[in-house]
């Protein structure tokens, strides 16, 4: 099953209505009736903006199609929309094309071509293609396994406040895979998965917890309480591991 899509519409800005221009009605009217889930019709008016190349739209409507919304479902014609959208170096869509070609979804499996787009996405600032690609260097999946490269993309997702990057990072700070180990910062991390919820964290978590001071445990629980996610932010892929 496809990773849950967030944010799938609301990247759209609200300043599609504050704008007069011809160039975004389409597309924001789309966007007014797929929130009134009126979905045919946010699928013609998308399917109008598409046609004029408005990458925006290109996404929403392979949206539409993957999920089966105001049409028939299709992955094929999603993967298509999607693709031309990633190919305007929409984000979003760039993570999806690598997510559809990972799970071989309307297009052949190819994680080769999965690692080309969700770096082109992780660059971006897309916090899930930077777990998809720390995921695919991590298993070795279309690349070669370099635990280097996957801590270095854990770390920019796990920044951003998601709950399977902080524990992935956390996991191989405990285990000093792909970085030096490090049991305190292994417990930062994940307890800050384990707020969210992780149960398996929580776990690993409480038996980190059994080899560290009352006052390292202390001073990291409130480094915990002050933390705050980092704004998303373009990154820059790192150089290649020796």
């Amino acid at each position: 099953m496809l990773h849950s899509m967030r944010g799938t519409f609301l990247w759209i800005s609200a300043l599609f209505f504050c704008l007069g221009s011809a160039l975004y009605a389409d597309t924001a009217a789309g966007l007014r009736a797929f929130q009134n889930k009126d979905y045919a019709t946010a699928y013609r008016e998308w399917t109008q903006a598409a046609n004029r190349g408005e990458a925006e739209a290109q996404y929403n409507l392979g949206i539409l199609y993957l999920k089966g919304l105001g049409v028939a479902k299709n992955p094929e014609e999603a993967f298509r929309w999607l693709h031309v959208a990633a190919e305007q170096g929409q984000a979003d869509a760039q993570f999806q094309v690598g997510l559809m070609r990972e799970k071989g979804v309307g297009v052949r499996q190819d994680y080769a071509q999965a690692q080309i787009w969700f770096t082109l996405a992780a660059e971006r600032g897309e916090s899930e293609a930077e777990v998809s690609l720390a995921e695919l260097y991590d298993e070795g999946r279309g690349v070669q396994k370099d635990m280097v490269r996957a801590v270095y993309w854990y770390k920019l997702a796990a920044e951003q406040g998601v709950l399977e990057a902080q524990h992935r990072l956390g996991a191989c700070y405990a285990a000093g895979k792909g970085v030096g180990k490090d049991q305190v910062k292994a417990y930062f991390w994940l307890t800050l998965a384990a707020k969210q919820h992780d149960k398996d964290a929580e776990k690993q978590r409480s038996e980190l917890a059994q080899r560290l001071s009352p006052d390292e445990i202390a001073k990291t629980d409130l480094s915990v309480a002050q933390w705050k996610p980092k704004p998303t932010t373009q990154a820059q892929a790192p150089a290649k591991a020796h």
